[in-house]
């Protein structure tokens, strides 16, 4: 797909999202505008844009332009595959579990056509007054047209311990995945700064000889 023909897809997304009169004043007071910032690595960086959708359901639709930088000191440039179009629906709870969620996830690449769906599973419970315990679970399907294995399915688990006090987050996550037979093991800890600020940081690969570490900065805003 061309640079021209990505551009004209963002802007019929926008076209569809922002031209009528009708949705746009009745959302005016409920925040449907979408602009979420956030650090994906270590060099690069995705703007996530987008908008509430008018559904029953808890819905949303937009795109994800990325940038990196190639070396420190230097500007952002774009990536490769700058452009994503996503959507998000949120599942009803089942009834008599109002701390139980779930969510469906769908992901298209303009660039290579790559197309991802997910489904995500979250349940909490307090241990103790100051303690709340989530699970979570979170099961994909992708298609890669570039990988050996075109079509690859992936499960994670993640246990995360917060505490109301501080605002932090002891997090321990497994990851098994049809492309690599091995089990993906990493323990983290996530900090609230303020309202839409967040920063953890984690050690990836338990199970290598040399696990790794990451630092990331993440920012959300709705208006």
């Amino acid at each position: 797909m061309t640079e021209r023909r990505i551009r004209r897809a963002l802007c019929t997304l926008a076209l569809a999202l922002m031209t009528s009169p009708t949705v746009t004043l009745a959302w005016a007071a409920d925040a449907p505008l979408i602009w979420n910032p956030v650090q994906t690595s270590d060099t690069s960086y995705a703007m996530r844009m987008g908008s509430q959708l008018p559904t029953d359901l808890d819905a949303s639709a937009g795109a994800e332009v990325s940038f990196a930088g190639q070396k420190a000191g230097q500007a952002l440039a774009r990536v490769r595959n700058p452009v994503k179009f996503w959507s998000s629906v949120k599942l009803p709870s089942p009834r008599g579990k109002d701390r139980a969620s779930a969510k469906l996830d769908l992901n298209f690449d303009a660039a290579t056509g790559n197309r991802s769906a997910s489904l995500s599973r979250s349940r909490s419970f307090e241990v103790s007054p100051d303690l709340t315990a989530q699970i979570e679970n979170l099961y994909s399907v992708d298609y890669d047209r570039n990988a050996v294995k075109q079509v690859g399915a992936r499960a994670t688990g993640t246990v995360r311990l917060t505490s109301h006090n501080s605002s932090t987050s002891l997090v321990a996550r497994g990851t098994r995945s049809s492309r690599d037979q091995e089990w993906q093991a990493s323990v983290g800890v996530e900090q609230n700064v303020s309202k839409g600020l967040n920063l953890s940081a984690g050690i990836d690969n338990l199970a290598a000889s040399k696990p790794s570490g990451s630092l990331r900065a993440g920012y959300t805003h709705r208006w």
